[in-house]
């Protein structure tokens, strides 16, 4: 029988993520043809985001029952603290019973059995603030120990850690099982190191996103006719109190309407769009019957694209545009798509930096129409890094020589 790699991914709206999957899932092949590998096997898995239920619904279920009102107090910090192995085992055992489990039980987690590796193909997965991402990694990581399958974690993204949180310990000890052989970060590769990975054995490295390699996966490239067209991301408005500063939907919709009305009169076409999430566009809706002279008078359009094609193709036929999620700005970058973003996660300054775009990175006091449209009409193309481009792909290759490649079923010992 061939090589069966298990191919861990998100099945969600934001086609970011989605981008994530099918760019690392792209280097994967790549190299597996480079070396000439045949009769492998690819199995997508969904790590439990399922489209018909809520990401959150599983971990607001379990700090209800586990840990109630106490959960952020000095004495239900100490019991965790004195009493690690109690409170992850309580924790686990409330996850078990909830609905998003319970669909990756019966669902997903069979399409493991008989994996020669697993992979992780990238995205913010190392995060608990949020989401059920950590729940899932200690499931696959545990599965995986008892089976020997080698896991890889690609192009990670680092989203804070806390000694005392039940979750973020959860986490840490799914991250450094003797199963996980590699962990790769796209940004804070400092906490990565210093803070979660203690197994002298784990190959830990800083790479880029796989969204890098975007023109290749998809076949892409910025469009050559001139268009004056300008986009402008959208995202729901709760999103920024949820993770940086609270900004209130009217204030939102002012730096919009403002922008929007400068860019007309600069002799932009200017659209919104999205990144393909429902609760995203609902400020499109709103902004629109909160304006609605908008379409008439600035004679704006909007796109909501319904697949990775159709998003990736929609960004490289702006000339400029503005983002606010984060793979928006990635993957315009990489296509030669002058942008900026508004700020409203740690992750999006950490990108800036590391590809020297951290002006183009807008924080909330910033939050101004005269200072966004002065960045943006300034906004110069990204000069790709070629030799940061081909960090992700060289130390997968890395991975999977040792791994997979040339390896009877069953992987590396």
């Amino acid at each position: 029988m061939g090589l069966k790699i298990a191919f861990m991914y998100l099945d969600v709206s934001n086609l970011g993520d989605l981008v994530i999957y099918e760019t690392a899932r792209y280097i994967v092949e790549d190299i597996l043809k480079k070396h000439k590998v045949e009769g492998y096997e690819i199995v997508p898995i969904d790590i439990g985001s399922f489209r018909s239920r809520n990401m959150n619904y599983g971990k607001r279920v379990v700090r209800k029952v586990l840990t109630g009102v106490l959960r952020r107090t000095a004495k239900n910090r100490l019991f965790s603290h004195c009493f690690p192995g109690v409170s992850k085992k309580l924790m686990k055992r409330v996850w078990h019973m909830t609905p998003p489990y319970r669909n990756y039980a019966e669902n997903e987690k069979p399409k493991l059995e008989g994996a020669d590796l697993i992979i992780f193909g990238g995205g913010g997965l190392i995060k608990f603030h949020r989401q059920n991402f950590h729940y899932f990694l200690d499931d696959v990581t545990e599965y995986a120990q008892k089976r020997n399958i080698p896991i890889l974690l690609n192009a990670q993204g680092i989203e804070g850690y806390d000694e005392y949180n039940l979750e973020c310990q959860l986490l840490k000890t799914a991250v450094n099982r003797s199963c996980v052989k590699y962990v790769s970060t796209r940004d804070d590769f400092a906490m990565l190191r210093n803070c979660y990975i203690d197994n002298p054995d784990i190959v830990v490295r800083g790479v880029c996103d796989p969204a890098f390699w975007t023109a290749e996966a998809y076949r892409a490239s910025k469009k050559k006719e001139g268009s004056k067209k300008v986009g402008l991301n959208v995202i729901r408005t709760k999103i920024f109190g949820e993770y940086m500063y609270k900004i209130s939907r009217e204030a939102l919709g002012e730096v919009y309407y403002s922008l929007i009305q400068k860019l007309h009169g600069a002799g932009y076409a200017v659209e919104l769009f999205s990144n393909g999430v429902d609760k995203d566009t609902v400020f499109i809706d709103w902004l629109l019957e909160a304006y609605p002279d908008l379409q008439m008078d600035a004679k704006l359009t909007v796109a909501n694209p319904a697949s990775t094609k159709e998003f990736v193709e929609l960004l490289a036929g702006y000339d400029r545009f503005m983002a606010v999620r984060l793979h928006s700005a990635i993957i315009g970058s990489v296509l030669g798509v002058p942008n900026v973003s508004l700020v409203w996660n740690r992750k999006q300054i950490l990108f800036g930096k590391e590809v020297g775009l951290r002006q183009n990175f807008i924080t909330k006091e910033k939050f101004q129409p005269d200072e966004i449209f002065r960045r943006l009409c300034d906004a110069k193309p990204y000069e790709m890094d070629e030799a940061y481009k081909l960090s992700v792909y060289q130390n997968m290759e890395e991975q999977l020589e040792k791994w997979a490649i040339g390896k009877e079923k069953g992987g590396a010992q």
